[in-house]
């Protein structure tokens, strides 16, 4: 039997990532120490991390023919991602500017892709309603047209988790559908809400399980059926936190789809999260993952 596979469905971006030791004051020109062009958006860079940690992995998103199409194209390929492009002609890949600062703190300026219109396609239903009940599929809220149809016509038991690093209004309509969904601190405070009050959001909107994670401090996790647990990420020195939350999703999905139980899951997430702010740059960290007891396979 083939492994389970992960379906990450969402957004990819070419990163623009300067590194600076300060963040610049507005109007003004700065230095960069370094510079990176990488493959990013949520849905892909979790991706690339449920792929690192030995899982098949299919990324759906729109890419499209440009050049900077042809850098992110490249990129997952040669990190063992299939990818199904769902762009139309007139899609144009966004270019994420990135900033992070001496401490690690990222800020990131990006067009996004909340509002677009593409189908799966007959090429990418088919897909979808091929997959197994074991795989695992993992939306950013991005592209929700395309997100709303994988939803709709994924196989029984297959699980579906949302990865809510931001509140984003039409994924809450989605919450009856999904099996997980997996919110950031700043999820909570974007509907004006505790921690608490949003894991009971969440579940009260008809999710299976909430998550709740809030950066390096503890990840709090309750399902419908009442089970709930916490998870404290390991100690790291912080020195970059570009894609931290999507490789917490990535893992986290990869961890689902190779049997871990769902409280195990949370950890393993929690550690390999722990892992990416210790390193700087967009893919260095993915040569340790053998040191958070839980390594390509």
């Amino acid at each position: 039997m083939s492994p389970s596979r992960v379906v990450c469905l969402g957004l990819a971006v070419l990163d623009v990532v300067q590194r600076v030791q300060s963040p610049p004051e507005w109007g003004t020109k700065g230095v960069a120490e370094s510079v990176e062009l990488a493959a990013g958006g949520p849905a892909t860079n979790a991706a690339i991390a449920a792929a690192a940690l030995g899982s098949r992995v299919v990324l759906i998103t729109a890419l499209g023919s440009s050049p900077q199409a042809s850098v992110v194209r490249a990129e997952c390929e040669s990190l063992g991602l299939e990818v199904l492009d769902l762009s139309t002609d007139d899609w144009e890949l966004p270019v994420a500017s990135c900033i992070v600062d001496a401490d690690g703190e990222r800020t990131v300026v990006s067009t996004g892709a909340l509002t677009t219109t593409h189908a799966l396609g007959e090429a990418g239903s088919r897909f979808i309603e091929g997959l197994s009940p074991t795989d695992v599929l993992l939306l950013d809220g991005h592209h929700p047209a395309a997100a709303e149809e994988a939803l709709s016509i994924r196989p029984p038991g297959m699980v579906a988790v949302l990865d809510a690093g931001s509140a984003k209004p039409h994924a809450e309509r989605w919450l009856p559908g999904l099996d997980v969904v997996a919110g950031s601190a700043d999820y909570a405070s974007g509907l004006g809400l505790s921690h608490d009050e949003a894991i009971r959001h969440i579940l009260d909107g008809g999710a299976g399980a909430a998550v709740i994670t809030d950066g390096a401090g503890p990840v709090r996790w309750r399902t419908s059926a009442g089970i709930e647990g916490e998870a404290s990420p390991p100690q790291a020195t912080v020195v970059d936190t570009l894609g931290a939350g999507d490789a917490w999703h990535g893992a986290f999905a990869a961890a689902l789809a190779q049997g871990i139980e769902f409280g195990p899951a949370v950890e393993a997430a929690s550690r390999v999260a722990s892992l990416r702010v210790s390193h700087v740059g967009a893919r260095r960290w993915l040569a340790s993952l053998d040191h958070v007891g839980w390594s390509a396979r």
